[in-house]
């Protein structure tokens, strides 16, 4: 289970839900104008994107909230798995960088036991 867990993914999760929170907010404070789910659905691009390329057209819509709630859960596991894959390459490249400083320089002990 310690692979499936990432801080930034799950950072990164939180923020999008709370855009989502925030643009159905907005949507609901001007729901009879023109253009009032114009935040939903541009929080909601991943989702639209992926329905469109994969059966052809995306009917999303902020009055269905089970469109809203699939593209809410959809656009936040793709902010997990973008800030997992970032934390995993960050994590990879630290460890390297630290293993390549401690073959550089030599300890302490090393130069005392040579001499």
């Amino acid at each position: 289970m310690r692979a499936a867990r990432s801080y930034l993914g799950l950072g990164l999760a939180v923020l999008y839900a709370a855009a989502f929170v925030v643009a159905y907010w907005l949507y609901a404070q001007g729901a009879g104008q023109f253009m009032a789910d114009i935040w939903l659905s541009l929080a909601a691009i991943p989702y639209i994107l992926t329905a469109r390329a994969l059966t052809g057209s995306s009917d999303f819509s902020a009055d269905s909230i089970g469109q809203l709630l699939s593209a809410a859960a959809f656009c936040c596991a793709l902010a997990y798995l973008a800030g997992a894959m970032i934390e995993f390459l960050l994590r990879c490249a630290w460890r390297l960088a630290t293993r390549m400083r401690r073959r550089a320089v030599p300890s302490p002990r090393s130069e005392r036991e040579g001499a």
